[in-house]
């Protein structure tokens, strides 16, 4: 027999509401934005019951709220801590497809990249992009910029140093500098 509207989302709301919930906050690390994200799903299952063809309704609904989940990562700003720990969480429990974990990593990067802007003089971002971002040699770096090889050295420690004395502690620097230098 099957489910009206009404009886598909009352079985299945008390049924999957606490690891709906649970999974959402594991991927979003925000207890409000989990319990949105919930409720919005099965608002939207709701207006479009009809058009729908559920067969598991769990596997059904645990996609929707990763994707809900994702997208909701995307268009927030989160500290450099958040980030690092959704990426975490995500990647330990292989919820993330590879395109998803690049796009997480490069959120990440940005963040850092905005971080050395903001701490950094010119001439050592300059080469920290250079370094990070382009993936130069410090050779090629320091024939493009006409200095010595010693002098980017130099720089590059200066901005790390900087970069990780700036950031929250709880970030791994390891973590940051291996994204830093596998991304792309």
């Amino acid at each position: 027999m099957e489910l009206s509207r009404d009886q598909w989302i009352d079985v299945n709301y008390y049924k999957y509401w606490d690891i709906l919930y649970q999974y959402s906050c594991n991927i979003t690390r925000d207890q409000a934005t989990a319990g949105d994200i919930v409720q919005e799903v099965y608002v939207a299952i709701w207006n479009n019951y009809h058009k729908l063809t559920i067969e598991n309704p769990k596997a059904y609904l645990l996609r929707a709220v990763r994707n809900k989940s994702l997208r909701a990562l995307t268009t927030s700003t989160f500290d450099t801590v958040q980030l690092e720990e959704a990426y975490m969480a995500l990647t330990d429990n292989q919820v993330l497809t590879k395109e998803e974990e690049v796009e997480l990593k490069e959120q990440l990067l940005k963040m850092i990249y905005e971080k050395a802007q903001e701490v950094l003089p010119e001439k050592c971002y300059q080469i920290f992009v250079l370094r990070f971002y382009n993936h130069l040699t410090y050779r090629e770096i320091a024939l493009k910029l006409k200095i010595s090889e010693s002098t980017v050295d130099n720089q590059i420690n200066k901005a790390l140093k900087s970069i990780k004395t700036t950031l929250p502690y709880a970030v791994d620097y390891i973590v940051i500098i291996s994204y830093l230098l596998n991304v792309r």
